[in-house]
């Protein structure tokens, strides 16, 4: 999914005032993990998860890839994903 600069800031801004959906513990990146994540996906499109051990900049990308998502951003131990969800009529995301 490719997104513009101005469509990436629109949704850093829409998910300022969102809570983790996800945190990725001790664990780490399990299948249990992903599948909380392509849930709350579907559900929501834009959500935040939280690292708690590992390394960000690693996870983020391979989420990414595994969800079919496009990372919007990384801030502290925070990872910002969108996914577009075309059954979903009342969409209250509209990228510019």
């Amino acid at each position: 999914m490719q997104l513009t600069s101005k469509q990436r800031q629109y949704l850093r801004g829409l998910a300022h005032n969102l809570s983790p959906y996800v945190i990725i513990g001790k664990h780490g990146l399990s299948t249990s993990a992903i599948k909380s994540v392509d849930r709350a996906l579907t559900d929501h499109e834009l959500i935040k998860i939280k690292i708690k051990i590992g390394n960000k900049k690693e996870l983020g990308p391979l989420i990414e890839k595994k969800t079919s998502s496009a990372l919007i951003g990384m801030i502290g131990k925070i990872i910002i994903l969108y996914r577009f969800s075309p059954d979903k009529e009342d969409s209250f995301i509209k990228l510019p």
